[in-house]
C-alpha cells in the first residue's frame, strides 16, 4: 500500500515536471500551469519534504536545485504575496525539507521568505496585512482579516527564529496571536472569524466556525505548546477552553448518530453544514487528547473522522464533497440522500484535499486501529480510479457523477503534493518516520522538529 502511494507520486510529480515544472501550479487536463501564487513555484517547493520522505531523491535534488534560483523577495507587477498561505506552503515548504536533510541553503531561502514577509507586520495593532505587494509595500487594500491568516503564522516563524538565532521572527507572529487573545469577543473559547487589523477589533458580525478562515487558528493553540516542549502553558490552555467551547457551541449529533461541527452565527443562529476542511478537526483532538489524556476528544475525535469518511464512502465516486449538510427535519432527506445517513451534498466539488485523510492518518497513530488504514486505501483507491489523468491528478466537478473527464477541473493544487499524499504515504508507513513525538506538522503537512 505505501508503495502504491509512492507510485501515485511519482505520476503526479511527472505531470509537474513534464508540463510545469518551477511554476506555481500544474493543470492537469490541458497539459499547462499557472503562476497564481507570484511566481514562487510553489508546487515546487511544497512538495520538496514529500519527496525526500518518500525516497524520490533525484527527483529531490532536481527540485532543491531549482529553489536556488527563486527570487522571494520579488512577485510580478500587480500581485499581491498572500501572507498566510506564502507562510505555511513556501516558508513551511523550506523549513520541513531542511528539517529533513539540513542543507544550509534551505535554510537560506526559507529566510528569504521570512524577510518578505515580515513587511506585512506593520501595522498599528501588529496583525499583519493579509496579502503585500512587493512592488509596492505602502499599498493597502484590506482592513479585515479572518483568524486563521492572523493566527497560524506562529509555528513557521518561531521554527525560522530557532534555527537562524533571530528572534524577531518570532516576537512578530506571537505578537499578532496575542493580539486576537487579547481583543474582546463574546463567547470565551470561541474566536469570530475576522479581525480589524487597525483596530484590533472582532468583527460584530462575524461567524463562528472550525472551517475555512478559522481552521488552522485553533490548530496552531495546541501545536504551539507541542513545538515549544510543553513549556509554554499559556497555549495548553487557550486549547482546551476552545476545544470545550467548540464541543458545547458547534458539535451536534443527527438523529441517525452522526456528530457533525456546523456553525453559529454572531447572533446564536446555528447552521447545520459541515464543510471537508472542518475535517481536519478530529485529528486536531486526537493528537490533543495524546497531549492532554482527555479521553472524551478521542471520543469526539472518532465520532467525528466516522462521519467525514462516510461523506466520502457513500458517494458514487467513494470521494468526499466540499460541503454537506444534515438538515433537522431529515424525514424526507432520503430522498436526495444516499443510504439514508440524513447528509445532504451543499457543494459537490472534491478538490484533491487531505483534511479526512489528514484525520484518519492522526486517528490511526493514536489509536493503532487498522480500521483507518483501511478507511485511507478505499479513498486511495478512489482518488486512483476517478482522479488520475495522464498529466496528473485532477480535481472532481461533482462527486455523485462518476462519468469520466468531462466531470473534472484542470486544477492540481499544491496541497495535494504536500499533505493528501504525504499523509496517505505515512498512514501506511512505520511510525518511526515522523514519530510525532520529535515533529510537528504545520498545517500544510511539513514536519518541524520539536
Amino acid at each position: 500500500r505505501q508503495n502504491a502511494v509512492r507510485e501515485a507520486m511519482v505520476h503526479a510529480w511527472k505531470g509537474y515536471t513534464t508540463y510545469a515544472f518551477g511554476k506555481d501550479e500544474l493543470q492537469p487536463l490541458s497539459h499547462s500551469h499557472n503562476q497564481r501564487w507570484g511566481n514562487w513555484s510553489i508546487s515546487l517547493v511544497d512538495a520538496l519534504d514529500t519527496l525526500y520522505l518518500f525516497g524520490m531523491l533525484d527527483e529531490y535534488e532536481e527540485a532543491k536545485k531549482y529553489v536556488q534560483n527563486i527570487d522571494f523577495k520579488r512577485s510580478p507587477k500587480g500581485h499581491r504575496v498572500p501572507v498566510f498561505e506564502m507562510t505555511i506552503r513556501a516558508l513551511g515548504g523550506l523549513l520541513g525539507a531542511y528539517e529533513l536533510d539540513q542543507d544550509p541553503m534551505l535554510l537560506k531561502k526559507a529566510q528569504e521568505v521570512g524577510d518578505t514577509l515580515v513587511q506585512a507586520f506593520d501595522t498599528p495593532t501588529g496583525i499583519p496585512q493579509p496579502n503585500i505587494d512587493l512592488n509596492d509595500i505602502s499599498s493597502k487594500v484590506n482592513e479585515e482579516l479572518c483568524i486563521a491568516e492572523a493566527g497560524s503564522l506562529q509555528l513557521e516563524f518561531a521554527k525560522l527564529s530557532h534555527l537562524t538565532g533571530n528572534s524577531t521572527y518570532r516576537k512578530l507572529a506571537e505578537r499578532a496571536g496575542e493580539a486576537l487573545e487579547a481583543a474582546e469577543r463574546q463567547h470565551r473559547g470561541l474566536y469570530p472569524m475576522y479581525i480589524n487589523i487597525n483596530t484590533g477589533k472582532y468583527s460584530p458580525l462575524s461567524n463562528y466556525s472550525v472551517g475555512g478562515l478559522v481552521d488552522s487558528f485553533y490548530e496552531y493553540m495546541l501545536k504551539q505548546y507541542i513545538l515549544h516542549g510543553g513549556r509554554e502553558k499559556k497555549y495548553m490552555e487557550q486549547y482546551v477552553t476552545a476545544t470545550e467551547a467548540i464541543a458545547n457551541n458547534l458539535v451536534r449529533t443527527t438523529q441517525r448518530g452522526l456528530s457533525f461541527i456546523g456553525t453559529m452565527s454572531s447572533t446564536g443562529e446555528f447552521y447545520r453544514e459541515m464543510e471537508h476542511l472542518t475535517c481536519f478537526y478530529p485529528g486536531l483532538l486526537a493528537l490533543g487528547a495524546q497531549v492532554t489524556g482527555r479521553k472524551q476528544d478521542l471520543a469526539l475525535a472518532e465520532d467525528l473522522t466516522r462521519t467525514c469518511f462516510l461523506s466520502y464512502r457513500t458517494m458514487a465516486t467513494g470521494l468526499g464533497p466540499e460541503r454537506f449538510s444534515f438538515p433537522e427535519n431529515d424525514s424526507n432527506v432520503h430522498k436526495l440522500d444516499v443510504e439514508g445517513l440524513g447528509m445532504k451534498v451543499t457543494d459537490a466539488r472534491y478538490l484533491l484535499r487531505p483534511e479526512t485523510l489528514e484525520s484518519i492518518f492522526l486517528l490511526y497513530r493514536a489509536t493503532g486501529d487498522k480500521k483507518y488504514q483501511d478507511w485511507g486505501w478505499s479513498i486511495f483507491m478512489a482518488i486512483e480510479e476517478h482522479t488520475k489523468v495522464d498529466g496528473g491528478y485532477a480535481a472532481m466537478v461533482d462527486v455523485r457523477k462518476p462519468d469520466g473527464r468531462n466531470n473534472l477541473i484542470d486544477s492540481m493544487e499544491s496541497f495535494f503534493l504536500a499533505e493528501t499524499l504525504k499523509y496517505l504515504y505515512l498512514l501506511f508507513s512505520p511510525l518511526e518516520l515522523i514519530p510525532l513525538d520529535r515533529y510537528v506538522l504545520n498545517t500544510e503537512g511539513h514536519p518541524l522538529s520539536i
